[in-house]
């Protein structure tokens, strides 16, 4: 039974990797892309936590195809905005953020399906919707290109020192 689940898992993965291939890629990074990008965080986030309600009436957490290849949608325009944010000289933080939610969403993503217990599952799931309401309110700075004010100056881009919480504050 693992067995044909770990197959499944393996061809779902080279069927995204396909698809990717052939798709186009996403449009160019902007203001409006961080905007759309906000909204569809928001709708993960719901799709999510209906998700983890599900493991907790004791059902299984099962992602349909269109949910997974959201997902990977999601942390494939978060690489793209991160790229945005560096060559235009934008908030090193917003960066740095970006680039760890399109991390986070591939790895949480590949754990979930990999999860091998509700409990396991449940984690992974309110990992993704942590991050898609934090994706919510980076939308917004994206937008305004702001900085968050309380992180040190990072020595290289390829480090992120980030505070999530910083950039909250820097919203309100």
């Amino acid at each position: 039974m693992a067995e044909i689940h770990r197959t499944r898992i393996a061809m779902k993965r080279a069927f995204l990797c396909l698809l990717f291939s052939v798709l186009p890629m996403s449009a160019q990074a902007s203001t409006e892309l961080a905007r759309q990008w906000g909204i569809e965080a928001s709708r993960l986030s719901a799709e999510t936590v209906d998700l983890m309600l599900a493991v907790d009436l004791g059902q299984p957490a099962t992602l349909s195809d269109t949910l997974t290849l959201d997902i990977y949608r999601f942390g494939r325009t978060s690489a793209d905005l991160a790229r945005w944010i560096d060559s235009s000289n934008g908030p090193h933080d917003l960066g740095c953020i970006f680039r760890g939610m399109a991390s986070e969403s591939e790895d949480q993503l590949i754990a979930l399906e990999q999860a091998d217990s509700p409990l396991s599952q449940r984690d992974h799931l309110r990992r993704l919707a942590k991050m898609f309401a934090d994706a919510e309110m980076i939308a917004l700075a994206a937008q305004r290109r702001t900085a968050t004010p309380s992180l040190l100056p990072a020595t290289s881009r390829a480090s992120c020192e980030a505070d999530l919480e910083a950039t909250h504050r820097a919203l309100r």
